[in-house]
């Protein structure tokens, strides 16, 4: 908080407030921090409109997984990211890896882009412990009442908003909530800062036409911004992203205690513990806490603490040391985990050349030894033909760096399961950017949709968006059924139609919403 500050008997922060500022008595003296995220770019920001910027190399839209616009907003951001603010901008990227597998793995649980990650980035720059003048704090700069509609814990000793994974969690159930409701995945990142009431008063059908409060629509443009930046580093000047990911095991908390006692008695640093529990707000435990301490120390502190050491606990993150003949696909069977997730926690830029010796952090958030849907991550390719050759094309895919089973089946309409039949997949994330995958696609002239071969039914039934489109689709349309996680944005561009055709086509409103189990009609004609 940028106002004036003094401490009060009881540690809280009083004094007067900027205008707007969240009251002062909200926050203790610890919580108090410089500017983080959006608000480090301030400086740059009254002049944003008249930046002249040259042409930025020109990015790879297919490494991305929400629609990115590359219009003058996001090329003047691009600009003052590699200019101005590029010390700022070196910062964030240099934090990226600490959080960045973490916060992807849970929005892919939620059946969300993980490119959604650089909402993190442009709101706090990866610094958990980041607080705005208006009250929102942590990676996502929830508010108050964020944080209470979704379930996050406040009182005088945690603030979950800090937690990065509950944060997280919370901030993916908002972004859905928010979909649901605008339909739009740029709709939905200006509604992320400037509120949904906003959007839906605007009249206007573009977000970049629209007059929203604040600075809503540069938030946009630099959120954008850093995601291409983000996606090669080195083509706009930066150091190639690094760093290791926090990781780290929880111990019970009996009695209450600062982190400077329990620091001293394991013989740690305090800003290791200070890093690993940013929820305390005055860096005290009180007994119930369950308090995380760096991976290998539990019963250091066990010791310490004179309690019973502690059982096997599976942590968030192993490690695994590689042997003669692994592959990631062997590795990532052995762990029930995805590739995709081994290759971003490492940084691995050759998949298919491990070094013997070479040691891997192996993250299990959301693996199959966790997870109850473990049958599902290990199950066997059934020996199955291919779907007949009258009504199905076979094309060859070019697996990309990010790609993942479920994003590929959405994008092409078949199941996950035919995917991993077709190419004698045993995992879901036995996949490796730069190989092929075999793809069976109906015909246009087949009116077949969803996966495999069985058709999806007739236009005008059931109680998708295309309810009453009337009669049969003509013989080069298909219906498609809408798969969890779809988006317009996506199901157009795998069926090479425009987004406005589909909505025109089906009878969709601008903020109408898609849902699972919806048929669409998809005529290529009508693009």
């Amino acid at each position: 908080m940028s106002a004036e500050t003094v401490a009060g008997d009881d540690g809280l922060a009083t004094g007067s407030a900027a205008p707007g500022a969240v009251a002062a008595a909200d926050t203790y003296l610890e919580e108090q921090s410089g500017p983080a995220g959006f608000s480090q770019l301030a400086p740059y920001l009254d002049e944003f409109d008249r930046v002249e910027a040259p042409d930025p190399p020109w990015p790879d839209f297919g490494r991305f997984d929400i629609p990115i616009s590359y219009n003058d907003q996001v090329k003047r951001a691009i600009h003052v990211l590699r200019s101005d603010a590029s010390g700022i901008f070196a910062g964030w990227l240099d934090r990226t890896n600490r959080y960045r597998a973490m916060i992807q793995s849970n929005l892919s649980r939620s059946g969300l882009p993980g490119d959604l990650v650089y909402v993190a980035m442009v709101e706090s720059g990866f610094d958990p412990r980041a607080r705005s003048r208006e009250g929102g704090a942590g990676l996502w700069q929830l508010s108050p009442a964020d944080a209470e509609r979704y379930g996050l814990t406040r009182n005088d000793e945690v603030d979950e908003r800090y937690d990065p994974e509950k944060s997280t969690r919370a901030a993916a159930a908002r972004f859905k909530d928010l979909y649901l409701e605008l339909g739009s995945w740029d709709l939905v990142l200006a509604a992320h800062h400037a509120g949904s009431e906003p959007m839906q008063r605007s009249g206007s059908l573009s977000l970049w036409n629209m007059r929203l409060p604040g600075r809503s629509i540069p938030f946009v443009a630099f959120v954008m911004a850093s995601a291409i930046i983000s996606k090669s580093p080195e083509a706009y000047g930066f150091e190639p992203v690094g760093g290791l990911p926090v990781i780290h095991e929880s111990v019970p908390v009996q009695r209450a205690m600062v982190l400077e006692e329990v620091a001293e008695g394991m013989k740690i640093e305090v800003e290791k513990l200070r890093e690993l529990n940013p929820e305390l707000r005055r860096w005290k435990a009180v007994p119930g806490f369950d308090l995380n301490v760096p991976l290998g120390t539990r019963r250091s502190y066990a010791a310490w603490a004179g309690i019973e050491p502690p059982g096997p606990d599976p942590s968030e993150m192993t490690f695994y040391r590689v042997r003669r003949g692994d592959t990631l696909g062997r590795i990532s069977r052995r762990f029930g985990v995805r590739t995709g997730d081994i290759i971003t926690e490492n940084n691995i830029r050759r998949p298919n050349r491990l070094r013997i010796g070479q040691v891997l952090a192996i993250p299990l958030f959301g693996s199959s030894i966790r997870s109850s849907n473990s049958s599902i991550a290990n199950r066997r390719p059934r020996d199955v033909p291919p779907p007949d050759p009258a009504t199905h094309q076979a094309i060859s895919y070019r697996i990309r760096r990010g790609d993942t089973l479920a994003r590929i089946s959405r994008r092409y309409g078949v199941s996950m399961a035919n995917l991993q039949d077709w190419n004698k997949l045993n995992n879901p994330g036995d996949i490796i950017a730069g190989r092929s995958l075999t793809i069976y696609i109906p015909r246009p002239s087949s009116n077949a949709g969803g996966s495999g071969s069985t058709p999806t039914g007739t236009p005008g039934t059931g109680s998708g968006p295309n309810r009453g489109a009337g009669g049969a689709a003509a013989s080069d349309a298909i219906i498609y059924t809408v798969k969890p996680g779809d988006t317009l944005w996506e199901i157009a561009r795998a069926h090479n139609v425009t987004v406005s055709a589909l909505r025109r086509t089906n009878g969709l409103g601008r903020r109408t919403a898609i849902h699972p189990g919806d048929r669409l009609r998809i005529d290529p004609s009508d693009s």
